[in-house]
């Protein structure tokens, strides 16, 4: 990304910010921009003392003291010290706010806290901010409130646009609404309407509805008032609470859904135009219904595409010359398994039907096992052996680190991937549809691709798999499902991004590689010029607890930068 571009067509739209990705990220950040600004409710944190005194002093109200007033003030009408208590309270919270904290005060903020699986200082002092305790399992309030515009008109709305590609909440729109979410349901909130609230509001508005057509109470009224666990949630539910949170925090009006973004890159700036200058990155992209251009010039363009746009290949020959039987998609590979189910109907499938191959040990493999053995269909299951990649550099212990992912999960949260995990330890010897293939590598395929209606495929596709004993193995398959990961799709950037990572001339990869950040503004420290910024999965935070550190860190730079 070292050149720039210039834009000899008129029809150019100039934003103040373009956000590119309308997932979680891009959703949390257009609240933000919008003019809703997280305020500290003065509430001690309940674990970290060092913490709340470190708040108290930051976050201290901005309040004359008797003895800094004149005494034409301390004696007239106006004293303030003759308030309402509804008036002193609300002077304290107006000096909570956190939006336009320095750099020097959120970086004494975040000093000295930890979080699970690492993560970015301004990241964990959010998280610990909206779920107080929540990894020692305590259930307490956020210690954040937010504030709109309409409360308080001093706060400055972004003009902003966000680009994406199906409806909001992004990949979540594409997964399987059946699976639970790994995070608690918690985990899995935006700011200011909590998941739980949510559900809440929404069986309240059914509840409603159904009284008013029926004439009489609903059957699920006392689960209404009874309190949600903390628990985890399908991701279904996730889906229609990111959506359903755009429409309700007013976002609408921000959002340009069903595009496609081709590039972001630097405009070319004309010394004689300030406009230009201010304005110095260029996006560019077309509708996905209609095919219509768009062009955006900005100040900042924020990167918030996510990492799942793509699936990783093992490389090998053949892999993608088989699309009828081979899939890197779990949804896909689904959909493949009911028209097995269809086809046989209520045949013993087991009797009918080769096994399904799936390669992979981690989350999405486990629930290509459960979706398959659920549907009484066999399954072969290759991965590695953890024990081998010891001997591999810790970049190169992706295997390993899947497979001891699945391993430490809790049995009494997880139980469906806890039982995968006894499984592959027990190698299928006491669980029937399955069989494990520990240390065995795939490495071709044979078939006659399916294209002669007159043949029955299923005893053409042919798999040969590498034992550890270092013999050749062949099995007959139905499907094979290759799921090993995710990748971004970082097509619109120039060389796809590759120099913008922690190791500059490896892909960008959200753990291995991620896009290389300031840890309290999120701008990308190898961009060509200022003013792109990254979030999310891209640099690192791969837990959409986290997200909101990184929008908060892009809204306060803003904030402190709006002038430039």
């Amino acid at each position: 990304m070292q050149n720039c571009y210039d834009d000899d067509d008129r029809n150019v739209v100039y934003k103040d910010v373009v956000i590119i990705g309308n997932g979680p990220s891009g959703i949390c950040l257009s609240y933000m921009l919008a003019g809703n600004w997280p305020y500290y409710t003065g509430e001690p944190h309940p674990g970290d003392e060092m913490l709340t005194a470190r708040l108290h002093f930051s976050t201290r109200p901005e309040e004359c003291s008797p003895a800094s007033m004149d005494d034409e003030t301390r004696n007239g009408t106006s004293n303030r010290w003759q308030q309402s208590k509804s008036d002193r309270c609300e002077s304290r919270s107006q000096g909570r706010g956190l939006a336009r904290s320095t750099r020097c005060k959120l970086e004494h903020l975040s000093s000295g806290i930890e979080g699970r699986v690492g993560g970015r200082p301004l990241a964990l002092l959010m998280d610990q901010l909206q779920h107080p305790c929540v990894d020692a399992g305590l259930d307490v309030p956020s210690l954040l409130t937010w504030k709109s515009v309409d409360q308080h008109p001093e706060h400055k709305v972004i003009d902003h646009v966000v680009l994406g590609k199906g409806q909001p909440g992004g990949a979540w729109q594409t997964m399987d609404p059946n699976v639970l979410t790994i995070s608690l349901n918690r985990w899995m909130s935006l700011p200011d309407l909590e998941i739980r609230q949510w559900e809440k509001m929404v069986e309240s508005e059914l509840l409603r509805t159904t009284n008013s057509t029926e004439g009489g109470p609903c059957a699920f009224q006392e689960r209404l008032n009874a309190s949600k666990t903390t628990s985890r949630i399908s991701v279904g539910t996730v889906a229609a609470y990111y959506k359903d949170y755009v429409r309700r925090k007013g976002l609408e009006q921000f959002f340009r859904c069903g595009t496609t973004v081709t590039s972001v890159r630097p405009a070319r700036v004309s010394n004689a135009d300030e406009t230009d200058n201010r304005y110095g990155w260029l996006v560019e992209g077309f509708e996905n219904k209609t095919g219509k251009v768009f062009r955006y010039r900005c100040k900042r363009a924020v990167l918030a595409t996510g990492t799942t746009d793509l699936s990783n290949q093992l490389g090998i020959l053949g892999e993608d010359s088989h699309p009828e039987w081979v899939t890197h998609d779990l949804n896909d590979l689904e959909s493949r398994l009911d028209r097995l189910v269809d086809q046989y109907h209520d045949e013993e499938l087991a009797d009918r039907v080769e096994p399904v191959l799936i390669i992979g040990a981690g989350l999405s493999a486990a629930d290509a096992i459960i979706a398959a053995r659920f549907r009484g269909i066999p399954v072969l299951h290759a991965f590695r052996d953890p024990s081998s990649e010891w001997s591999k550099s810790k970049d190169e212990r992706i295997y390993h680190t899947k497979f001891d992912r699945l391993q430490g999960l809790p049995s009494s949260m997880y139980p469906e991937y806890h039982k995968v995990y006894e499984m592959m330890a027990d190698g299928g010897t006491n669980y029937p549809l399955y069989r494990a293939l520990q240390g065995y590598s795939l490495i071709g395929f044979d078939g006659n691709g399916g294209d002669s209606m007159d043949v029955d495929e299923s005893q053409s596709r042919v798999v040969t798999l590498l034992a550890p004993d270092g013999q050749l193995r062949v099995f007959r398959v139905s499907v094979v499902a290759i799921l090993i990961g995710y990748k971004p799709d970082l097509s619109y950037l120039e060389g796809n991004g590759i120099g913008l990572g922690r190791l500059p001339d490896k892909p960008i990869d959200r753990k291995l590689n991620p896009i290389d950040v300031d840890n309290f503004t999120y701008e990308v420290v190898k961009a060509p010029r200022p003013g792109l910024y990254a979030l999310g999965p891209l640099v690192g935070d791969n837990f959409v607890r986290y997200i909101l550190g990184g929008a908060f860190g892009i809204l306060a730079h803003i904030l402190n930068t709006s002038s430039s």
